[in-house]
């Protein structure tokens, strides 16, 4: 099914592996971003697929029509806060097949990987969209910012439901 130097990633965790050893049809040796070597069974993997993120498009606050706060300070420029929504249907144009964990992993490996991003561009702020729901997607995405020392997080209102996104500082 798959063949030495394919990368690919576990259905339960976040990261890219390589494969490395072919032990039988249903049985490979994977290697980490960090060189380490571990045995998989072809039921914990999927390819990795390097594109499947192209035309997603960042939003804007100035691009979703948000009722302007009429106490707001006039002279201060429009600034173009980056969103990153993770709501499947912008990810994904189907994602019937897939298992609730497996989803919410997806969703994580696309936020972990914006946020390198802006980390890495200089962003300043942006914002993470993850819904109101029963706030398991919140509660990761949280847990995930925790672990980046740089980060600092606040709520931010997305929608009239309550507290649907999480505004990222970059410190």
């Amino acid at each position: 099914m798959y063949q030495i130097k394919d990368e690919v990633t576990f259905l339960d965790e976040v990261g890219v592996y390589k494969i490395i050893e072919v032990l039988s049809s249903d049985i490979y040796i994977v290697e980490d971003e960090h060189g380490f070597d571990r045995k998989c069974s072809v039921n914990e993997i999927t390819l990795y697929k390097k594109n499947a993120f192209d035309g997603v498009e960042i939003e804007t606050f100035e691009n979703r029509n948000i009722k302007v706060n009429p106490f707001a300070n006039k002279n201060k420029k429009g600034i173009q806060v980056p969103i990153v929504d993770l709501h499947m249907e912008k990810l994904m144009n189907s994602h019937s097949h897939m298992s609730n964990h497996q989803i919410v992993l997806f969703q994580l490996d696309f936020c972990k990987r914006e946020i390198d991003k802006h980390i890495n561009k200089g962003t300043r702020e942006f914002v993470i969209i993850h819904g109101v729901g029963n706030g398991k997607l919140k509660e990761e995405v949280r847990y995930l910012l925790h672990s980046y020392p740089a980060l600092s997080y606040m709520d931010n209102h997305y929608s009239p439901k309550g507290m649907g996104a999480t505004k990222v500082f970059i410190k």
